[in-house]
């Protein structure tokens, strides 16, 4: 069964100066997801986001162009189809030693966020008997060097260094290809997903410094999980724990309660 695997962003990954409350500045928090869609799938996705665009009367390109019942309303469609989310989530003033590493260097943070994530997906393919199969995957383009994260990812998977790594083994980064939405608009799906995260740590005088938990939890469903059906950890990776994320209690509470639809146990080939 072919698929393939959209990803997207939310939030940037400048880490020299970042914002401080209503200061100026890079996010304080980087989320990077991944939607990953059979080919069967994604004809409906398409025709879904056609008939979301009737009903809102509008078109968009990010879920933050969306009001919160539009947000909902999208969450809950998006679960109807068959498809699975990735995510990793960093909160950037705990990368400390790592961004002294390397050299405060956004693009490598990036990347290092997509090892992570691809990590996730390429255990969830091996679970589903799908690692011996190449997905395609489609990145948002952004102004970064994705020359650079082919290679990064080529070398990850010919030499992996722990066993993690080793669920990379079944991407083609000199494969990977970026797009637009207006050319690829399934980047959607992974757009409302990083989104989804990104407002549970997200807070600012718009929103009276409350994070909201519930577009995730709308979309837990159809996020990864282990064999437990446990999202945390699988579906989503906090970077580098959850004590690092720095969750209001409320919403750490939530986090560590979805869960998802269990994966299926195989032994690793």
């Amino acid at each position: 069964m072919r698929c393939t695997v959209f990803i997207d962003e939310s939030g940037d990954t400048g880490l020299k100066k970042v914002r401080q409350g209503t200061g100026n500045g890079a996010s304080p928090y980087f989320v990077l997801a991944a939607c990953v869609m059979p080919e069967a799938t994604q004809i409906l996705a398409k025709k879904m986001l056609k008939e979301l665009e009737d009903t809102f009367g509008r078109h968009w390109k990010h879920a933050t162009d969306l009001n919160h019942s539009q947000t909902v309303y999208f969450s809950r469609k998006s679960v109807e189809l068959n498809l699975r989310f990735f995510a990793v989530v960093s909160k950037k003033a705990t990368l400390e030693a790592y961004a002294e590493e390397i050299s405060w260097k956004p693009h490598k943070f990036y990347n290092k966020c997509t090892q992570y994530l691809l990590e996730r997906v390429g255990g969830y393919l091996r679970g589903k008997g799908l690692f011996d199969s190449d997905p395609d995957v489609v990145f948002e383009g952004r102004n970064h060097d994705f020359d650079a994260l082919r290679r990064y990812v080529g070398k990850i998977k010919d030499d992996p260094q722990h066993a993690e790594a080793k669920n990379i083994q079944c991407f083609n980064p000199f494969g990977f290809v970026e797009r637009a939405k207006h050319e690829e608009p399934l980047l959607k799906y992974a757009d409302l997903a990083a989104h989804a995260v990104y407002q549970c740590v997200n807070k600012t005088p718009n929103n009276y410094n409350i994070p909201e938990p519930r577009y995730i939890a709308e979309l837990q469903s159809r996020f990864g999980a282990d064999v437990s059906g446990k999202v945390l950890g699988a579906g989503l990776k906090c970077i580098h724990s959850i004590e690092s994320i720095k969750f209001d209690a409320d919403v750490r509470s939530k986090i560590e309660s979805l869960r998802a639809m269990p994966r299926v146990a195989m032994k690793h080939r």
